[in-house]
């Protein structure tokens, strides 16, 4: 609360992230905050109005839990306390800054404690979203009942026109009301419980609750249907609290959002016949460190049945997802599902004639892709899919900020009719031109199609004339700072190139040729396949045994030895250098993360493998 109400500025921004970093050591050693077993839980208290809820049961909790598994003793390891000093050092350099401007010392603010922490968004029957904030900070504690005085002071040296008044709810229950901007905010304070809330009305059915009344017409959030379902779905097989649950009804947030728009409300009204009303609710849970696992997470899409629409139109069908011979074993990451292909564009169609009008899809293909490629999609494109869709990433210059080169893999029912496919469109697309923009090209007995060498200069020449013509109106410092600044961008940065082709019973298509070369080399044998990888394997098994079934419809992957190499590198090259060494000019808070790059040497991989 007190760094929102606190003016912001750079060395603000700066002091602020550093708390946190500041606040996790001292988190993690203190003992966890125990909810009042007497006190009923929160969805009990919220409406079934409630159309947003994000929950934390304990942030001390979590916080321990944290440091107290991988990422915590990793930092403990004698190669990296060095560096986590020197972090930890800064950011108190950078609080004292502002100590006197957010009113509390960094002792004070530690000494907060920290437990259930709730954000809500309720939808009342015809009215405004209201908006409850609910923050667990326990009985007595002389650090919290400052901070909370500190920002009532805030709020009227903001705006002369803010007040603070005492007032009570029909409950009796004294709390504070906030005038802020024009706009009503009810504080209440009851057994080691801030509740913020924008409506009277609903704090006070909050706590009629509480105290075991009934709120007429309106139920609790826990008799909520959509809300049931998907928490009894989150539930652990250990039946473990979670550390973090979440539940939004993205269709009710649209309506109680846009109330009064008539151009939202237009677009609200079409929901329904496009299918999207078949989204009752999304939601999910959290564990962390469970003993086993790091954390799980449990996610889950309420759909009404039978589907319609693009609810319909998604059409997900379970799948053997051994990955590819093209997919190396040291991917940054891997994803693969298959798709109904002849249901989802059966249903696409029907969406766009119903929505637009009839003929619509059919006029879209034949203008769009029969006749600029020469080609049929019905006949020639569609029944080469046989659905599956992976996507993996692959580092191609661990020197340059996108490092990563996105490969993008289609299957295929029939890789030769595909590549002939390929080459009568391509021969469309170049028409008679001398230079062609798309050529053909060889790399290890396998053919790929990209943007030829005269078109990319084309590309660059036209962005040279667009750029000489802005910098025409500009004064001589102000190009050259501008032209210094591209030459750094342009050192730190990959310049993608489309690559299109086929490889084993895929078409492949990634912005890299050399992305294109890792996964040929792959398929070669050249490089191992993750196909072989034994922690892939061991990963992929488990997790089907635990759906309880072989056939999955979809699958995601991924190493953090693989993914943290490349940053490493990245960290230590001398163009992220040179590009921190431009930002740290005029910002305080990237010259302070170049100054801990200069004087603390980075672990190595060795090092942090360890704990991955």
């Amino acid at each position: 609360m007190i760094s929102t109400l606190a003016p912001v500025t750079r060395a603000t921004t700066s002091a602020f992230i550093a708390v946190i970093l500041l606040l996790c050591p001292v988190f993690a050693s203190a003992a966890f905050s125990q909810r009042d077993e007497a006190r009923p839980n929160i969805e009990s208290l919220l409406p079934e109005t409630t159309v947003a809820m994000v929950q934390i049961p304990d942030i001390k909790r979590v916080i321990d839990k944290t440091m107290n598994g991988t990422g915590g003793r990793m930092l403990e390891d004698e190669a990296i306390a060095p560096l986590r000093d020197k972090i930890m050092e800064e950011a108190q350099k950078a609080y004292a800054k502002i100590e006197d401007e957010a009113g509390l010392s960094l002792d004070e603010l530690q000494a907060i404690p920290s437990g259930e922490m709730v954000i809500a968004m309720i939808a009342p029957r015809r009215s405004d979203p209201v908006y409850m904030v609910i923050l667990e900070v326990g009985e007595e504690n002389e650090a919290a009942e400052k901070a909370f005085g500190v920002a009532m002071e805030k709020v009227t040296d903001l705006n002369e026109n803010n007040t603070v008044d005492k007032t009570e709810l029909e409950s009796g229950l004294e709390i504070d009301k906030l005038q802020v901007d024009g706009n009503s905010v009810y504080i209440a304070k009851r057994e080691g419980l801030i509740v913020g809330c924008s409506n009277e009305k609903v704090l006070n059915d909050f706590f009629t609750r509480w105290d075991g009344g009934q709120v007429e017409k309106v139920r609790p959030l826990s008799e909520n249907r959509k809300f049931i379902t998907i928490m009894n779905s989150c539930r652990s097989r250990k039946d473990l609290p979670s550390d973090f649950t979440f539940f939004f009804d993205p269709i009710a947030i649209g309506k109680v959002t846009n109330r009064g728009n008539v151009g939202a409300q237009i677009v609200l009204a079409m929901i329904p016949s496009v299918g999207l009303d078949s989204i009752l609710a999304l939601g999910g849970s959290s564990i962390i460190d469970d003993g086993e696992y790091e954390s799980i997470m449990h996610a889950h899409l309420l759909l009404s049945n039978p589907r319609k629409g693009v609810t319909k139109m998604i059409s997900l069908k379970p799948g053997d997802y051994q990955p590819e011979r093209w997919a190396p074993f040291d991917a940054l990451s891997y994803m693969s599902t298959s798709w109904d292909v002849p249901q989802m564009i059966a249903e696409l169609r029907a969406l766009l004639d119903l929505t637009i009008e009839e003929g619509t899809f059919d006029k879209f293909v034949a203008n769009q892709i029969d006749k600029p490629l020469g080609l049929s999609f019905e006949e020639d494109i569609l029944p080469n899919f046989s659905g599956r869709v992976t996507n993996l990433g692959v580092n191609v210059d661990s020197s340059k900020f996108n490092y990563a080169s996105n490969v993008i893999g289609f299957g295929l029912t029939d890789a030769d009719k595909t590549i002939e496919t390929i080459e009568k469109a391509v021969e469309s697309l170049n028409g008679e031109s001398k230079k062609p923009p798309i050529e053909k090209r060889e790399e290890d007995g396998f053919t790929y199609w990209t943007r030829s060498d005269a078109a990319v200069e084309a590309g660059r020449q036209r962005r040279r004339r667009r750029r000489e013509g802005r910098n025409a109106k500009k004064d001589a410092e102000q190009k050259e700072a501008e032209e210094s600044q591209r030459e750094i961008g342009d050192s730190s940065t990959r310049q993608p190139r489309g690559v299109l082709g086929v490889i084993g019973e895929s078409l492949v298509f990634c912005d890299s040729p050399a992305a294109f070369e890792v996964a040929v080399a792959t398929y070669q044998g050249e490089t191992e396949p993750l196909q072989n990888d034994q922690e892939f394997v061991e990963m992929a098994d488990l997790m089907t045994r635990l759906l309880d079934t072989e056939l999955p419809c979809g699958l995601f992957f991924s190493n953090p030895k693989h993914q943290l190499a490349p940053l490493l590198d990245l960290a230590n090259s001398d163009s992220t250098r040179d590009y921190l060494s431009n930002l740290s000019e005029d910002n305080a808070f990237m010259k302070t993360v170049k100054g801990v790059l200069d004087e603390e040497e980075l672990p190595s991989m060795k090092t942090l493998e360890k704990y991955m």
